[in-house]
């Protein structure tokens, strides 16, 4: 069974209307409410602005103009917070605007960033568009620190070496190339692919790297040797997302091949345009775990693995994102939608303090948010929507990033997201 969420949309810059309304010019932003088969909901959120008796500036928000329904509740310059009962949202869900912008000058609008990274502690952002435009970031600044020239395909993966100081890139051009974020250098370039490279991961600190490509296989590289030390093929169609996780108990090193570093007790989930969901040891090159959801037909896009927890989330074309335990890998434990819009990202996000499991989910019309994961005794798994992260207006989401958090008080970690537009968002 499918849960479907019924949700709210606010105006993507609706902090800019709150900033500019005084006392004297009350503003107001659009808010919508959906759930999937009922009569969708459209109205405003007045602003109303006062002063206190201390001088302070107290900001009300009401519901009006068809959305009398909704409740709404101001929480700061970048937050507050709406319920629905019709949407069957009853706890109210905080919506919070961007915290960071990083405005990708090199990226051409329209069809936008493709994919970035951010490096270990946030200082730098890697971000490439079509054509090969794939430029290194300072992001307090957005100053271009360095263009990285050579690939001559749309930029599909980038992900930083955890020195925050080398990069890895994987374009449609069916290369992938190994940077300085330096001085743009490329001393290494891996060709092996025979289609599009879709997605990239870096084998601990970095002596081999993993790629995934339309052509349907995952390849274990040696960086230094620019060799293709295995090719697992895997689908007959495209491998379109992976996420490698390393188990955090004591795996032996045992590999004939001098050039394979790191590969033990690593696991790579895989996502595959035929409808399989699979998690493959690096290690034995042998797959542990295959997930076919019904319809089987229906593509998965987006991946991400909870190794602690023992839960796979597979994002699908038609909307869904399925749960499954690993111990019991016949059918999803708990599956949701909102819409039939594709899923395009997933993300686990950590909690500062231990917590719930958190899954930031991205769509292809421009949703982003965030979704607790309660995982109760005897196989039973269940999810709600706790923060909607509002920028993207219906722009696909094409990458999602974690980092560690910089912001006062943080309960989870910081959020990077990119779209259609020129910017990459830090929430």
């Amino acid at each position: 069974m499918v849960n479907v969420f019924g949700y709210l949309s606010i105006q993507s810059d609706w902090t800019v209307d709150v900033s500019t309304s005084s006392a004297d010019s009350a503003g107001k932003f659009w808010v919508s409410g959906y759930k999937l088969g009922e009569e969708s909901i459209h109205g405003y959120i007045t602003v109303s602005k006062s002063n206190s008796a201390d001088g302070a500036t107290l900001v009300d928000l009401t519901a009006t103009d068809g959305a009398s329904g909704i409740t709404v509740e101001y929480v700061g310059p970048r937050q507050l917070r709406l319920s629905d009962e019709k949407a069957g949202i009853v706890t109210p869900v905080l919506y919070t605007a961007p915290r960071t912008t990083v405005a990708c000058s090199q990226v051409v609008r329209g069809t936008g960033v493709r994919s970035f990274d951010v490096s270990k502690y946030g200082g730098l952002l890697v971000a490439g568009g079509d054509d090969g435009v794939l430029d290194v970031y300072e992001t307090q600044s957005s100053r271009q620190r360095v263009g990285l020239e050579g690939h001559l395909g749309d930029i599909t993966s980038c992900t930083f070496f955890p020195s925050g100081q080398v990069v890895l890139t994987g374009a449609s051009d069916l290369s992938l190339r190994v940077w300085s974020a330096s001085d743009g250098t490329n001393p290494v370039t891996l060709i092996g692919h025979t289609a599009a490279i879709t997605d990239t991961a870096i084998v601990g600190k970095g002596r081999n790297v993993v790629s995934a490509s339309k052509d349907g296989t995952l390849r274990l590289w040696h960086c230094a040797t620019a060799a293709t030390l295995q090719t697992l093929s895997l689908s007959t169609l495209a491998v379109n997302a992976i996420d490698l996780v390393a188990d955090s108990g004591e795996s032996e090193e045992t590999t004939e091949d001098e050039n394979e570093f790191e590969t033990a007790g690593k696991l790579v989930a895989v996502a595959c345009e035929d409808g399989n969901a699979l998690v493959v040891d690096l290690q034995t090159k042998e797959t542990v775990f295959s997930f076919a959801s019904e319809p089987s037909a229906v593509p998965v896009r987006a991946i991400a693995y909870d190794l602690a927890n023992e839960l796979l989330y597979s994002g699908r074309a038609d909307g869904v994102v399925d749960i499954w335990l690993t111990t019991v890998p016949t059918a999803p434990v708990y599956s949701f939608k909102r819409n039939n819009s594709p899923i395009s990202a997933l993300r686990l996000i950590q909690h500062v303090e231990p917590g719930l499991p958190l899954l930031c989910v991205g769509t292809e019309d421009g949703q982003l948010f965030v979704v607790a994961i309660d995982c109760a005794i005897d196989n039973v798994v269940t999810a709600k929507v706790v923060e909607e992260l509002v920028a993207f207006d219906v722009d696909p989401i094409t990458q999602i990033r974690a980092a560690p958090s910089t912001a006062p008080n943080a309960s989870r970690q910081s959020i990077w997201a990119s779209g259609r537009s020129t910017n990459v968002y830090e929430f």
